[in-house]
């Protein structure tokens, strides 16, 4: 019968008395590195029976190096040359508060980034997204990007809490970098000038949709226009308000504007499209108000 107390073989000074409660995971390595050393020991002796038999032969044996080499890794440990088992390795074999917090984390956390973020990518909702950011700071890292991509401005309330978020002074993330498409087509009768304000501060927006939002002048998009350098598509449907000014402004900032729908925006000349054709290089597709099927330049 196994006690809860162990003898480490070394020398004389070395030797030590451990108890251990059962059913611990120190006890159980304690006893399999214990039989390991038993082991060690019985083939050391088969090594010297050997080798008093015929040393010539011994040399050579396969067999024996194979010996030799399990000899020599259970002995060779560090600060112990003497004794295959010391107090001094056993000091080593202890697991650090961080090996066991690693220990305990889910195989789905050591997953890496790139698989992490497809398996986010399979979730539909926003609300499970969120739920991701809250597992982790490694779940939050690669979740957030996904969430943000395209902030749900759906409702009043959920713009509200978008806007809050992006000019957070003290946020645990930088979402206004994040924002890479806005729609607010859905909530066209309550955006004004002023409610775009806060998005002013999203500069990497690659596809802009204010669709219907008839409250718009040029100065509301004119300031999500400013600087935004990677923005591929904008859709200004329906605005009457919006003039030449505004696609100025975007033949001077959009270089890389691949897609244009200025339908129903009747104040809006041939002189500014002229600017925006010869700006924007990468353009496509262009809708206005006598054209209504894109068309490609």
């Amino acid at each position: 019968m196994v006690t809860g107390k162990y003898i480490l073989q070394g020398p004389e000074h070395l030797r030590q008395h451990i108890s251990l409660p059962p059913s611990t995971p120190l006890r159980r390595l304690l006893l399999l590195l214990h039989h390991t050393q038993k082991m060690v020991r019985r083939r050391s002796e088969m090594l010297e029976a050997s080798t008093s038999t015929s040393a010539s032969s011994s040399s050579s044996s396969p067999e024996r190096a194979a010996y030799d080499d399990d000899t020599d890794f259970f002995t060779a440990q560090r600060n112990d040359s003497e004794s295959s088992i010391g107090v001094a390795s056993l000091r080593e074999m202890t697991m650090s508060p961080s090996q066991e917090r690693e220990h305990r984390i889910s195989p789905i956390s050591r997953l890496p980034p790139e698989l992490l973020i497809g398996v986010f990518t399979r979730l539909s909702s926003s609300m499970d997204l969120r739920s991701c950011m809250l597992v982790s700071k490694m779940w939050s890292r690669n979740s957030v990007d996904l969430l943000w991509h395209r902030p749900l401005c759906n409702s009043w309330q959920n713009l509200l809490s978008v806007t809050m978020s992006i000019q957070h002074p003290e946020g645990y993330y930088s979402y206004n970098a994040l924002v890479k498409r806005l729609n607010l087509s859905n909530l066209n009768e309550q955006i004004n000038d002023g409610t775009v304000k806060p998005f002013m501060l999203c500069k990497r927006i690659e596809r802009l949709t204010l669709t219907g939002c008839i409250k718009l002048t040029d100065g509301g998009v004119c300031s999500l226009i400013h600087g935004s350098k990677s923005l591929l598509a904008l859709d200004i449907t329906g605005l009457d308000a919006i003039t030449d000014h505004t696609l100025k402004a975007v033949s001077e900032n959009c270089g890389r504007l691949q897609g244009l729908n200025i339908t129903d925006c009747s104040k809006v000349t041939d002189d500014s499209l002229v600017a925006v054709a010869e700006n924007c290089h990468f353009l496509k597709r262009v809708r206005d108000l006598f054209q209504h099927h894109p068309c490609r330049s």
